[in-house]
């Protein structure tokens, strides 16, 4: 999981975090004097992907983050706008583009566009027995504590957009989505492929669990996409888009039931504001 930095850091302690790109973050910390100080913090991890080595140099290292600051920030912002111009239009043209193909000539045979994807070879993410085939270099790997979809990196190259492969999890040839990170994958393959899209129980829930879960991603989606095949906002339980998932909230239901508890209230989370404010 990406998570956003926390605690102390080079300008004090940490008030306010605002997530603007995927492990890229606007920071706001009261420094030993209780003045406001703002930054800039980058993972070192995701580094090398999202900024030029020039840019890397100027930020200043604390634990597993480069730190800009006042006199810096302004380069890893500049760096991550163009990145985010080339991936837009990549992403509008990839998905629509794919969209106008599959309407023009129907379904199209893409095993022997890619060869036929050999299954994932893990040992920790599910056995044989937990794992379904949803069609060539796509799988649902499922046991009793977790659902994964994994995407063969020749599929992902080929269909999901760089903000959707940031979220994935890199395993030999597969990119791995767990059940929540799944919202992301799901929604930029079932317009594509029928298969995926017979996995989504509640397009609501799925578009809800976006909205919750990944705003960041669900704004950038948005601003690329034409009105027609944005994300849109609706009142909807989250995390219950996939079969999987409703099976265990059903679970929770009965046991509850049984322990005299009644029925579950549904939880929605505030809703985070990632953009930076003016």
């Amino acid at each position: 999981m990406h998570q956003p930095p926390q605690g102390q850091s080079i300008w004090g302690t940490i008030n306010t975090c605002i997530e603007i790109a995927l492990d890229v973050y606007a920071i706001i910390a009261k420094d030993q004097d209780g003045k406001e100080q703002q930054g800039i913090m980058v993972k070192k991890s995701s580094a090398e992907e999202l900024l030029s080595k020039k840019a890397i140099r100027m930020g200043q290292e604390s634990g597993e983050w480069l730190c800009y600051g006042k006199d810096t920030k302004g380069t890893p912002l500049y760096e991550i706008l163009l990145r985010r111009i080339a991936d837009c239009r990549r992403m509008e043209k990839l998905i629509m583009g794919q969209i106008g193909e599959l309407k023009r000539d129907g379904k199209l045979n893409w095993t022997d566009y890619f060869g036929e994807c050999q299954p994932p070879r893990l040992t920790s993410e599910g056995g044989a027995d937990g794992m379904k085939k949803i069609r060539n270099g796509i799988y649902l790997l499922n046991d009793p504590n977790s659902i994964t979809i994994a995407i063969h990196e020749k599929v992902a190259d080929q269909f999901l957009t760089p903000a959707a492969v940031g979220y994935g999890k890199k395993k030999k040839e597969y990119l791995l989505f767990d059940a929540q990170e799944s919202a992301i994958a799901l929604n930029e393959l079932k317009n594509i492929f029928d298969e995926v899209a017979a996995l989504v129980i509640s397009e609501d829930s799925l578009h809800a669990s976006l909205h919750k879960n990944y705003p960041t991603y669900t704004s950038f989606y948005n601003q690329c996409m034409p009105e027609t095949a944005q994300i849109p906002e609706v009142d909807a339980p989250v995390d219950l888009f996939l079969a999987g998932q409703l099976k265990a909230e059903q679970e929770v239901a009965r046991t509850g039931e049984r322990m005299g508890m009644g029925e579950p209230e549904w939880e929605f989370g505030e809703q985070v504001d990632y953009g930076i404010g003016g």
